[in-house]
Order: C-alpha cells, then sequence, then structure tokens
C-alpha cells in the first residue's frame, strides 16, 4: 500500500504527534509499505529516514504557507493509495475535492480550542468540554466549522481514548466511522527497578508543552504549600511553549526549587521520570497522556488530574492518584500522601507496571495497519 502521510508537526520537533509518527512509519515501512510524509520543517532538519519526507517552511505566512502545504499534498496522493492525517486534517479535505482518495485521521483533540486559546478568542481558562457548548466570536465559530468539515470529510476516524472520541461524535461524526486505539508504548529493555526511598529533596517532575491548560502553575502552586512539610522538595518542568515566560516569573522567588530545562530528546525524558520521585500531570484536558504511560514505565508514582483520558490510564488507589483538576490544595496534599508513604507508592508503581499490558506498542501497529487497509 502506498501511504500519503500528512502532519503539521513531525521528528525531530518535539511532542506527542511527532513522536508516534517516528516509532510507527518505520514498523508500516518494514511491513512493505510505502511511505511518504508531508510535513512543516525547515531545510536543515534531517532527511535520513527510510521514506521520503517533504517539508514545507513556517517562514512563509499561514496562507501561502498552507496553499505551499496543499500543492504537495496533491502531488504526493496522486502517488498514493490512501491518505494517513494526523490531526491536520484540512489540506487533506481540500486535496480530494478533487481526487477523493481514502483518509484515516488520527484526531487528538480540539484545534479550534487550543488554537481560540492561544489567541486569547475566548476567555482565559475556558476548558475543552465548556468551549464545546459555549458562544463564541464570529472567528472562532469559523474555526470550529472548518474542524468539522475537515474531520467529517474523513472516511475514519482514530482517536486516543474514548473521551477524545466522544468529542469527535459530538462534532457529528458517524459513531461506526469512529475507532479507538489507545496510544502506546515502544518496547524498552528490560532493566531491574530499584524503588527508592525519598531523601531530603524529593523531585517532582512534570513533562508537558507549556500551554495554558496544562496548568503548570497550578503545579508550582502546589509545590509551596508541600514544600511547608517537605522545605527541601524540588519541581523539574521538562517542555517548552507560550506559557514559559509566565511560568518563570511566578517560579522566580522559589529559586532553584523550580528547573526549567526546556524540550528533550526522548532519551532525557525517560532520565528525568526516572529520575523522579513523583510525576504529575495536572492539565485540563488529555486525550491520551502519553507522558503518563512513560511515567509508569519508568516506575515512577504518578499523580494525575481528573481531566479527559487521564482516568482511562489512571485508577486511583491501584495504579496511581487521580485528582479534581484545578484543585491546587488537593494536588498539594496528594503529593505530601506520596511522600510519607514510600511502602504504598511502591505498591502502586508495581500496578502501574502491570497495567501496562493494554497499552502494547505490537498490538498498536496491527491497528493501525488493519484500519488503514481497511480503506481500500
Amino acid at each position: 500500500m502506498r501511504i500519503c502521510v500528512v502532519s503539521g508537526t513531525f521528528h525531530p520537533e518535539p511532542g506527542g504527534p511527532p513522536t508516534f509518527l517516528f516509532r510507527l512509519l518505520p514498523e508500516l515501512a518494514a511491513r512493505g509499505h510505502a511511505i511518504e510524509v508531508v510535513t512543516y520543517g525547515e531545510a536543515d532538519y534531517p532527511s535520513n529516514y527510510p521514506y521520503r519526507v517533504v517539508r514545507i517552511s513556517r517562514r512563509q505566512s499561514i496562507p501561502f504557507r498552507l496553499l505551499a502545504f496543499t500543492r504537495v499534498v496533491l502531488s504526493a496522493a496522486r502517488r498514493s493509495d490512501v491518505f494517513f492525517v494526523s490531526d491536520y486534517g484540512l489540506p487533506v479535505a481540500l486535496v480530494n475535492l478533487i481526487l477523493r482518495k481514502p483518509s484515516l485521521l488520527k484526531n487528538v483533540g480540539d484545534f479550534a480550542w487550543e488554537f481560540s486559546t492561544r489567541h486569547h478568542w475566548i476567555p482565559r481558562g475556558q476548558t475543552i468540554d465548556e468551549f464545546q457548548t459555549a458562544s463564541h466570536s464570529p472567528r472562532a465559530q469559523f474555526l470550529r466549522r472548518v474542524q468539522r468539515w475537515y474531520i467529517r470529510a474523513a472516511d475514519s476516524v482514530i482517536a486516543p481514548s474514548r473521551y477524545s472520541a466522544s468529542l469527535v461524535i459530538g462534532w457529528g461524526v458517524d459513531l461506526n466511522r469512529v475507532r479507538v486505539i489507545y496510544n502506546a508504548l515502544a518496547p524498552l529493555e528490560k532493566t531491574p527497578k530499584v524503588f527508592k526511598t525519598f531523601g531530603v529533596s524529593p523531585t517532582i517532575v512534570t513533562v508537558a508543552r507549556l500551554a495554558p491548560w496544562k496548568r503548570i502553575d497550578l503545579v508550582i502552586r502546589a509545590l509551596q504549600m508541600v514544600r511547608r512539610e517537605f522545605p527541601s522538595a524540588r519541581l523539574i518542568v521538562v517542555g517548552d511553549g507560550p506559557e514559559r515566560s509566565a511560568l518563570e516569573a511566578q517560579a522566580a522567588p522559589l529559586g532553584e526549587a523550580v528547573s526549567f530545562v526546556g524540550a528533550q530528546p526522548p532519551e532525557s525524558v525517560q532520565s528525568y521520570l526516572r529520575a523522579a520521585d513523583v510525576f504529575v500531570l495536572f492539565s485540563t484536558y488529555e486525550g491520551l497522556p502519553h507522558t503518563v504511560l512513560e511515567a509508569m514505565q519508568a516506575g515512577t508514582p504518578v499523580i494525575v488530574s481528573d481531566a479527559g483520558g487521564n482516568v482511562e490510564v489512571v485508577t486511583h488507589g491501584q495504579n496511581g492518584w487521580v485528582v479534581p483538576k484545578g484543585d491546587e490544595a488537593a494536588l498539594a496534599n496528594t503529593l505530601i500522601e506520596v511522600l510519607r508513604d514510600p511502602a504504598e507508592a511502591a505498591r502502586r508503581v508495581n500496578a502501574a507496571i502491570e497495567s501496562l499490558d493494554r497499552f502494547s506498542w505490537p498490538h498498536l501497529v496491527d491497528e493501525y495497519e488493519a484500519a488503514l487497509k481497511n480503506l481500500e
């Protein structure tokens, strides 16, 4: 099968979607499928992939780069049997007005909500769930309509969680065209995990894009409460994004207790996760949190908010802790609970590792290959 892969981001850029494609596509190529990727990026990005990658520069204005991107997608599509779209569905929907190629779209969130949040088109703090039913300005409403059009245009839609699937179905996509395939972990070499008792400087790690809905600001506030009982507790923030300057200013009074290390390659992220005493993901929205799976795999206790797909991975009292989103006091109390009781933390870590069997990477590859073949 000849597959045209379309994505707004791709390796070596950080984030879940680029990492996912970077791991998946060689597996599909090894199974005999011809892959061609169309994405954004610059000329100095890597080119040594076992498939063709065409990049469109982001240095152009949005209308011009969208036009250039769509032209390249049109050309690549003429050489392909099917489309595999990672979220960025507008160019494919436009091309398919002409070509009518079968398309599989993986939808991991609500682009209209994310874009409107970043550009302050909606009230600050409006959650993805509130966005679904709220009244909007004409430009936000236009973006919603465009997104719903290109998602409905796909022949099949993959969601990484039941929560994400519920959003897509709410946008008018027929239930029979929506399929849930959980994110999965790439196999790692098995190494013994020695669970450490907490020292005088317990380390909390969060890994996230520094966007408003990740609520790193609340994690910093919770740290301040934790330090009343554990004065040497510290927080390491792995990731970058538009909120970084504001978060650094907020954390400045805490000095070295909060470290921002920026975006990191996967191997460095693993090192931070294995060194952590606790991992926290306190966002108000998650599709299916890959970083939580990685933290579990690293043998680190995990605390998540009760947002989106988090609760499809973490069961409170069994393989981690679940805290009401937005409640920094509850987060602080839970962090203190974990740090006070390393034996209970170790029990839940062991349960978390056992629970990862349902996030099998070989199973995921089989599921995506089957979904693509079903388009033919």
